[in-house]
C-alpha cells in the first residue's frame, strides 16, 4: 500500500477507535490490527498515540478555517453569517465525524492537544467569526443589546455543536434545512422587540 493511502488509513481507523472507545482506552496495538499491520510498523508513520490526535485535529481544524475564511470573505447580513458557520459547524462534523465526537467526548485533552501543537490561536478563528457576526448585528440593530453577546454566542454554538449527535442529514432534512431551523429559532429571539 502507498504510505500516503496507510497513513490516511491509520487516521481514518484511529478517529473511529478514539471516537467508539476513547482515545485513553485504545492503544496501539488495536490501530495496527485495524489497519492490518504489526504495532512496530505504526510508528514508521507517527511517532505515538498522541501524533495521531494531533494530525486528527489539525486536518479538522485546517478545513473548518478554510471553510469559515471563505464564508467572511462574502458580503453578507450578520444574519447571513451566522447561518453559513451553523452549516459550516453541522457539515464539517458530518465530514469529521470521528474527530467531532472525540472532541464532544474528550474536550479538555483534546484542547490540551491544540495547545501543545501550538494550534489553540487557529482553533479559535471560528469562533472569532461567531463574535464578529453576533457583534456587527447588534451594532447594526438586526439584533437585540439587552441580552448578553455572550449568552447568545453560547447557546447557539452549542445547540449546533451538539446537533451532530442526534442529526443526519437527509434527503428530507439536509444539513441546510437544520442550520436555516437553527438560524430561525436563535435569531427570532434575538431581534429587538417592536415597541
Amino acid at each position: 500500500m502507498d504510505p500516503h493511502e496507510r497513513r490516511r488509513q491509520i487516521l481514518d481507523r484511529s478517529a473511529q477507535l478514539f471516537a467508539s472507545k476513547g482515545i485513553a482506552a485504545t492503544t496501539i496495538r488495536e490501530i495496527a490490527d485495524e489497519v492490518g499491520v504489526y504495532s512496530g510498523a505504526l510508528y514508521h508513520y507517527f511517532p505515538s498515540k498522541e501524533a495521531i490526535v494531533t494530525e486528527l485535529i489539525r486536518e479538522y481544524i485546517d478545513d473548518l478555517n478554510g471553510r469559515c475564511r471563505e464564508i467572511t470573505a462574502r458580503t453578507q447580513t450578520p444574519i447571513e453569517r451566522i447561518e453559513a458557520l451553523a452549516l459550516l459547524a453541522l457539515s464539517t462534523s458530518e465530514d469529521y465525524r470521528g474527530a467531532t465526537t472525540i472532541w464532544q467526548r474528550e474536550g479538555e485533552y483534546m484542547r490540551d492537544r491544540l495547545v501543545e501543537a501550538d494550534l489553540a490561536e487557529t482553533a479559535d478563528e471560528v469562533e472569532r467569526a461567531w463574535r464578529a457576526a453576533i457583534a456587527d448585528g447588534v451594532a447594526e440593530g438586526t439584533f437585540r443589546d439587552d441580552i448578553d453577546q455572550e449568552v447568545f454566542y453560547q447557546l447557539i454554538r452549542d445547540a449546533v455543536w451538539q446537533a451532530s449527535r442526534w442529526h443526519r442529514p437527509s434527503p428530507e432534512r439536509s444539513n441546510a434545512d437544520l442550520a436555516r431551523d437553527v438560524t430561525r429559532i436563535f435569531v427570532d429571539g434575538f431581534r429587538p422587540r417592536a415597541g
